[in-house]
């Protein structure tokens, strides 16, 4: 008695032309591929997020209400210190790389 049927798998390479030119025999090779997509668009978004935040403080300006301000002040500066934690993880691990001379298995 079986309790799963059997599971039929085909090697993405042969089914997907794209997968052919990947290198993604192990972890390492996932991530090296995928971390400058992933940063290029953590970029793209905090681009929007400056134009959204320099609209709020542009707008609240003129305006004697001093929690909207405050509030697109904020906004601004949260986006500025998300962009400078995901660059400087990125930043720390290719620093802990050089150190170690390229041992963290090929993940960078």
């Amino acid at each position: 008695m079986k309790l799963f049927p059997p599971v039929y798998a085909l090697d993405i390479a042969d089914v997907w032309s794209p997968a052919q030119n990947t290198n993604f025999s192990s972890l390492g090779g996932l991530i090296s591929f995928f971390l400058p997509k992933i940063l290029l668009l953590g970029a793209i978004i905090f681009f929007i997020l400056i134009i959204i935040a320099g609209f709020g403080v542009v707008i609240n300006a003129g305006n004697d209400d001093a929690a909207a301000k405050e509030k697109a002040r904020s906004f601004l500066t949260y986006a500025v210190v998300g962009l400078i934690i995901m660059f400087g993880a990125f930043w720390i691990l290719q620093i802990i790389n050089f150190l170690t001379n390229g041992t963290l298995g090929g993940i960078l």
